[in-house]
């Protein structure tokens, strides 16, 4: 199955194959099932199992806003699949409370995985991994793109999300004045208030005025919220 979404036609099964994920780390592998059947239930027929493999991705692959030997390949099958027809089973993931196509989710995981990789010099992991991460925003930012301006809002947030978040590289640094019309217009006026302090954080960053940031306190963001403040609190089993 070769998927042309952005992602340059590439198989996701031939990236299963070529990875060796013996070599390559995750959190708590005595618990979490391995990567590769992680990701593989991504696309899996029944719906609950795709939901429970994007649980899984986020704990045991990116667990607490961390990177391993395996985020980084895991983020280019993840690219891979965005265009299949199986992204779309609806459902509630992660931290969010609407029940949205599994595209969405997948790509708010992609513009995590950007902001945790860019956010410090270091970033949350061994430098290689990290490395390895940073080396991949242009295939994330160009796996977005198709989905800036989706008939589904709530992939088009997630597609925004994950397109700026990348930005931070000085190498996609030429996109900014692309996304400042779409975070004002869509980030900013999101239902998921982590998205709505995201885009006004990014104005800042960018240059352009957001008008006043919100406070925390005022707004309801709880640290726990934001994606940038200690990360996902479950802890395993998955």
């Amino acid at each position: 199955m070769t998927i042309n979404d952005g992602s340059g036609g590439i198989d996701p099964w031939a990236l299963l194959l070529e990875t060796d994920w013996s070599s390559v780390e995750h959190c708590c592998p005595n618990t979490a099932p391995a990567t590769p059947v992680i990701l593989a239930e991504l696309l899996d027929d029944d719906g609950d199992v795709q939901r429970t493999a994007v649980h899984n991705l986020g704990q045991a692959v990116t667990h607490q806003n961390s990177i391993y030997g395996a985020t980084a390949p895991a983020a280019r099958f993840v690219i891979a699949i965005l265009g299949h027809s199986r992204t779309m089973t609806l459902g509630v993931y992660f931290h969010e409370e609407r029940r949205r196509p599994m595209r969405a989710a997948l790509l708010q995981w992609l513009g995590d995985l950007a902001y945790d990789a860019t956010y410090d010099e270091d970033g949350p992991g061994e430098p290689d991994d990290v490395a390895a991460v940073r080396a991949i925003l242009p295939l994330i930012y160009e796996a977005a793109r198709p989905y800036l301006i989706d008939a589904d809002l709530l992939i088009r947030e997630a597609a925004v999300h994950a397109a700026a978040m990348t930005l931070a590289a000085p190498e996609l640094a030429a996109h900014i004045p692309k996304l400042v019309p779409l975070v004002r217009s869509t980030l900013s006026t999101s239902e998921y208030r982590v998205y709505r302090y995201l885009a006004k954080r990014c104005l800042v960053t960018w240059g352009v005025e957001p008008g006043p940031l919100p406070d925390p306190r005022v707004s309801g963001l709880e640290p726990m919220d934001c994606p940038w403040a200690g990360g996902y609190c479950d802890d395993p089993p998955f």
